[in-house]
């Protein structure tokens, strides 16, 4: 009849994203659900509704770390598969790919190794590809299975040359910001060929500009 109804909002004060460079809701006409991403909780997390009434099911996802990228939506199981970050020990920026039952059970780490990840899925969702690395380490491009196990290296990267010229990887670091608390990581390039006891300049380069 071309009415419309609504059925659920969500406002909030400040900034709003749907996600990281990616639309993370996701509309499900088979069980009449929607995957809904917010940020109420002050982290990216994923909430199950029911379209038909617009209240909330359960939260799929929660806790101090963020949910990135949603890949897949395996819905014959009730299976998301998807990025986040902050979850794991070290470097909060690194990136790990997971899956997560439609309930909120069973999430389970399909990316162990402690590096960044980008995933490329297969059409089916039964593999996925994951190349990783860190800034001190060249990366490694594997193939797994959707259970995260490993069927075969695919490639690694070869940087004998570069080392060869004395290029020597960053060091990451951990400064505290102003408020004295917050933890600041990043990444410090020194010069090739630094000499003991001279001082040198430094230059302080932060992504909001």
């Amino acid at each position: 009849t071309g009415d419309v109804r609504d059925i659920m909002e969500e406002k909030v004060p400040d900034f709003f994203e749907s996600g990281f460079n990616m639309v993370n809701w996701h509309y499900l006409p088979t069980s009449n659900e929607i995957i809904w991403y917010s940020e109420r909780t002050n982290w990216g997390h994923l909430y199950l509704y029911d379209l038909a009434t617009g209240h909330l099911k359960n939260a799929i996802t929660s806790g101090d770390w963020k949910v990135l990228q949603v890949r897949n939506v395996d819905q014959p199981h009730r299976t998301i598969y998807f990025a986040a970050a902050g979850r794991e020990r070290g470097d909060p920026y690194f990136e790990y790919f997971y899956r997560v039952h439609f309930d909120g059970s069973g999430l389970e780490l399909l990316t162990p190794d402690s590096a960044n990840h980008t995933i490329q899925m297969a059409p089916d969702g039964r593999y996925f590809v994951d190349t990783y690395s860190t800034p001190q380490t060249p990366s490694v491009t594997v193939l797994r299975n959707d259970e995260g196990r490993v069927i075969t290296t695919l490639d690694k990267q070869d940087i004998s040359k570069l080392l060869a010229t004395g290029w020597k990887p960053p060091r990451s670091i951990i400064v505290k910001a102003r408020d004295g608390r917050t933890d600041l990581y990043g990444l410090m390039y020194t010069p090739t060929h630094m000499v003991p006891g001279r001082k040198y300049p430094m230059i302080n380069h932060i992504y909001p500009g």
